[in-house]
């Protein structure tokens, strides 16, 4: 049985979010966040080799925004 993403992020974040049993993290939406999209960008570049140009394409973002992003997130294509 196949899961719309959307589903399968709010199952996969219920279950983190009761792993903290009720902590409480600093700007947990910003982590969140980045989280998501390193996800995104790790997935993106591994389909393009590695190449910027090509994962933005793919992703159909500016090829200077996903390189800052890739940049600030310390991303890599391939762990």
């Amino acid at each position: 049985m196949k899961l719309p993403l959307e589903e399968l992020l709010y199952l996969r974040l219920g279950e983190f979010l009761d792993q903290l049993h009720g902590r409480r993290v600093p700007e947990l939406y910003r982590v969140l966040l980045d989280q998501v999209d390193r996800a995104v960008l790790r997935q993106a570049l591994e389909r393009s080799d590695g190449q910027l140009t090509a994962a933005a394409s793919f992703l159909g973002v500016d090829r200077n925004t996903l390189a800052r992003k890739v940049k600030r997130l310390k991303v890599r294509g391939r762990t």
